[in-house]
Order: structure tokens, then sequence, then C-alpha cells
């Protein structure tokens, strides 16, 4: 292997090992990470810096990944990640007998990649609609998803009551999106249209960063709320089948995948939050 494949595969080793981090590292513990001696790792991240790739705090020393990921993110295939998720949701289309989606978080907000429709008769069509953030259970779990501080501002901007039973007490909302966060759930029961409710599981990578959104739409008159939470377990794994199939997750014992949530240091810097389109 020559020496420029060598660096192009330390680099990237060194930036796989910043964005895994559960915090920003130093470059010691990055260099430590990647098995890289310190003073190769230095060279790298001040080139990897140049490019925009990863950002070090002036203050801490500490790195993260920069804005120039962002870019590179944007050029990638949205169609991949539909394509080997489309069998889990007509999965969970069919044996729900819910609208299934698939959705990213964008720094405008959730976006919809994929769908599949019930067998039945569509009678709860949400096309086209923009649902509120805190309205919705993809909404919720962008919430979670967003750095505090963008959150706080969120919440502060007036929260619109949809319906009598959207929560719009700052301060239980934000209970609700710490639950959301832990939990990798979310729940809307009427809260943004009566004859609806939804349910959703984040699509976790092994660092517990959201890399997308499952979520069943169904109609009221026929799920209750509790019957609604009962799908939670299934959505959950179903998620984490996903990440799986992406490559985004480590298998733990038997196979099943392992994350954890990410904490609000770990969000920050993510992409700025913006409307909901379509956020069920």
């Amino acid at each position: 292997m020559s020496d420029t494949v060598q660096a192009v595969e330390r680099a990237l080793r060194m930036l796989e090992e910043i964005a895994a981090s559960p915090a920003p590292p130093s470059a010691p513990e990055i260099a430590r990470g990647a098995g890289v001696n310190r003073a190769t790792a230095w060279r790298l991240l001040r080139t990897l810096e140049s490019f925009d790739l990863v950002r070090r705090d002036p203050h801490s020393g500490r790195y993260a990944v920069s804005y120039g990921v962002v870019r590179l993110a944007a050029a990638t295939d949205a169609a991949m990640l539909a394509r080997r998720a489309r069998p889990v949701l007509e999965r969970l289309a069919a044996e729900t007998d819910a609208s299934a989606f698939l959705e990213v978080p964008t720094h405008r907000g959730p976006v919809i990649i994929d769908e599949v429709r019930p067998s039945t008769p569509v009678l709860v069509d949400l096309a086209g609609m923009d649902v509120p953030l805190h309205c919705g259970s993809v909404g919720k779990l962008y919430l979670a998803w967003l750095p505090d501080d963008e959150l706080e501002r969120y919440l502060a901007s007036g929260l619109v009551q949809a319906t009598e039973h959207t929560l719009t007490d700052p301060a239980a909302l934000r209970a609700e999106v710490d639950t959301c966060r832990l939990t990798g759930i979310a729940i809307n029961y009427m809260e943004h249209r009566e004859e609806w409710c939804g349910i959703t599981a984040a699509v976790r990578d092994r660092a517990g960063r959201d890399l997308a959104y499952l979520n069943l739409t169904l109609p009221t008159f026929r799920w209750s709320r509790d019957a609604l939470l009962g799908l939670a377990d299934r959505l959950r794994a179903a998620a984490e089948e996903v990440a799986g199939l992406v490559g985004a997750r480590e298998a733990g014992p038997g196979g099943a995948a392992r994350a954890v949530a990410a904490t609000p240091a770990e969000r920050r810097g993510r992409a700025r939050h913006g409307g909901g389109p379509l956020a069920r």
C-alpha cells in the first residue's frame, strides 16, 4: 500500500473516530482510537480542518465534525437508504395496515424519502400537510435531535394548539422530548388531527445519533392510545434492523444492534431546524 493511500486511510479512520466519539475528543484520544501516532495525527487533523471536515475548539483543543461533512452528505444518494429500508416498510404496513413512512432529518425539518400505503383504502392521507413539529411523533424526535439552544428557541416561539390534545406547555413538551431522546420512540395521539395518530422510532448510528425515522400513521377509530404504544417494541426493532442494513450499527450479543442516546453535547453543531414538512 502506498504512503498516499495510507494517509487517506488514516485520515478517514480519524474522522470516523471523531464522529463516533460520545463527546468531542482530544488529538491524543483520536490518535489512540484510530491507531495513529501523535505526530501523524496532528498533520492529518490540520489537513481535515483545512477542508472544513473537522473543527478544533480554540478553548478546549477538542475536535468535532464540521460542516464540510454536511456538504458531502448532501451529495449522497438517499435512494440507497430508501431501497434498503423498503422491505421493512412494506412489512410494517402489511402487519399493521398503517401508512409507513421513512423520513430523514434535515436543516429544514424531517423530509419523507419513501412511503408504503396500507392495503385497505387510505382513510388518513397527510400528503402535503405541514404538521408543526410538536404536534407529530416524527417532529418530537426531530426536536429531541436538536441542540439544546435550538430546542429552547422552538419552545419559546409559541406552540400552536391544533387540537385539545396538543401539548402547548413548554415544560411538559420538554419533558416528553427528553423521554423521546432516551427511548428513541415518540407518539402523537390526536395532537394534530383527532382522526389520526402516529408512532415513530429513530434509526440511530452506533453513537446514538439519528439517521432517519420510521413512522406508522393510523386512524384513531381503529387504534387506541394503548394499542399504539403497544407497537413501540416492534417499531424499535424495525429501526434497529434498518440501521444494520445501512451499516450504521455494531452487532451486540445475539446480533442485536447497540447504541446509546446522544447527549446534548453530541448534538451541538447539527443541522439548524426549520419548518416540519410532513412531520407526523
